[in-house]
């Protein structure tokens, strides 16, 4: 049976952050563009660099249920940003309007150097890169291009080797996308219509049998009204394919599959104060292999802005999304991110979130159940403070501190790390830096 003592004490440590602070992303600056300084400016193109150095503590490196390995990182990070001058920055005439653009265009690259300070994880390099280009932008007919590719090195489950140095985590990931937008005179109406590439791939032949390729087809349909709120209906088809020679040998069973999201939804101001987020729709997944899924999914979302300097956003969230055990993980989801800042300089946050998740049936490659139970049920639980504070418009330091609980009954059978962490798990970790960008 699941320990409810430690959930409890999960669960309080939830709520007292929840009230006694406000919150930030859990990863620091996952949205460059919203903290970025003024740029260097050169002909219609501003460059946004910036350095970080950080110094961090992780109680659990692997995620392990018992005989946790801890250790300190130290996290060097560096990147460039490259846009477009915004419209506002280039005005023409009497009346100084902004000038229109055929083309706008945002790109990035960013590398963040890890050191762990154990002799179990050697020295290893995530990264980041990122295209956006749009071609008549805000006009009648636009075309949209993304590339972004994303590069982690944390460990994610178990330790890959009994002893010695552990082979590489990298989980590398790139999402290339192409849509076109139509939208009425009047701009009120607008639909998309598009094709999304996923490529996904793992550097240690341990995890190899995760590596995939999804084609995914969205289209959507907005209609904009009153003066910030919008209803809007989404369609979605993912074909996903798994290479069949690596997935023979793997731990956990994987299947292609293919899936069908639509979905309707709400988004917009209720006051000047609250506004409102509400989804309904339904999913399906078919897999050649083990078992297909198909259910309802919702999400309802409010979000609260008493003063410019202070937010508050909460929720509740159902959806059913794929997982690398038992196919798809159904989930039930409430959070919690809240912001509030001082002065201009001093800037502090929380997240927190409770999830309540059960898997497909858990089979191994050889169709046998996984683990002490033909489906994962758990109970994670997480939660993070961060706080900002800016010496000058182009330094600042930053600290965070986050904890992650698993909690369940489920217990693998073997000893093979799995691309899911383990099962029943804790971690907290500190970060504390400096940032240098303008």
């Amino acid at each position: 049976m699941l320990d409810y003592r430690k959930l409890e004490l999960a669960l309080a440590l939830v709520v007292g952050l929840s009230l006694s602070s406000t919150a930030s992303a859990q990863n620091f600056l996952p949205d460059r563009a919203a903290s970025e300084g003024p740029g260097f400016k050169t002909g219609r193109l501003v460059l946004h660099p910036g350095l970080t150095l950080e110094g961090g503590y992780d109680s659990n490196v692997f995620l392990q249920r018992e005989n946790e390995e801890d250790s300190f990182i130290l996290r060097i990070g560096a990147y460039l940003d490259v846009a477009t001058e915004p419209p506002q920055r280039q005005r023409q005439g009497e009346m100084n309007k902004p000038v229109p653009q055929k083309i706008q265009f945002r790109g990035g690259i960013g590398a963040f150097y890890y050191k762990y300070f154990t002799d179990r994880i050697g020295p290893n390099a995530a990264a980041d890169a990122h295209v956006d280009f749009a071609y008549n932008p805000s006009q009648r007919f636009t075309l949209e291009l993304r590339d972004v590719f994303l590069r982690t090195v944390r460990p994610f489950t178990n330790a890959n080797t009994p002893v010695g140095q552990t082979t590489s985590y990298g989980r590398n990931q790139n999402t290339a996308a192409i849509d076109l937008v139509g939208r009425s005179k009047s701009q009120v109406l607008e639909g998309r219509l598009g094709y999304t590439n996923v490529l996904e791939f793992f550097d240690s032949d341990v995890f190899n049998y995760g590596n995939s390729i999804s084609h995914r087809v969205p289209a959507s349909l907005s209609w904009a009204f009153f003066p910030s709120s919008s209803l809007n209906y989404r369609v979605a088809y993912v074909n996903q394919k798994f290479d069949r020679y690596q997935v023979m040998g793997s731990p956990t069973l994987l299947s292609d599959n293919n899936r069908v999201r639509t979905s309707i939804d709400y988004n917009g101001a209720l006051t000047e104060k609250l506004s409102l987020t509400m989804l309904l729709g339904y999913t399906a997944g078919f897999y050649r292999l083990a078992s297909d899924f198909d259910g309802v999914v919702a999400r309802v979302e409010v979000r609260w802005r008493p003063r410019p300097t202070i937010s508050l956003i909460a929720g509740y969230e159902h959806d059913i999304r794929p997982s690398y055990i038992g196919n798809f993980t159904r989930m039930n989801q409430l959070f919690v991110r809240t912001s509030f800042t001082l002065g201009g300089v001093l800037r502090l946050g929380i997240d927190g979130l409770v999830s309540f998740d059960k898997s497909g049936l858990a089979l191994a490659s050889d169709g046998t159940l996984l683990g002490n139970e033909p489906y994962r049920e758990d109970i994670r639980v997480s939660a993070s403070v961060f706080g900002e504070y800016r010496f000058k418009s182009w330094l600042a330091m930053f600290g965070r501190v986050g904890y992650i609980g698993d909690f369940t009954d489920f217990r693998y059978f073997g000893a093979q790390p799995l691309l899911d962490p383990a099962a029943g798990y804790q971690r907290f970790e500190a970060w504390l830096g400096v940032r240098v960008f303008y």
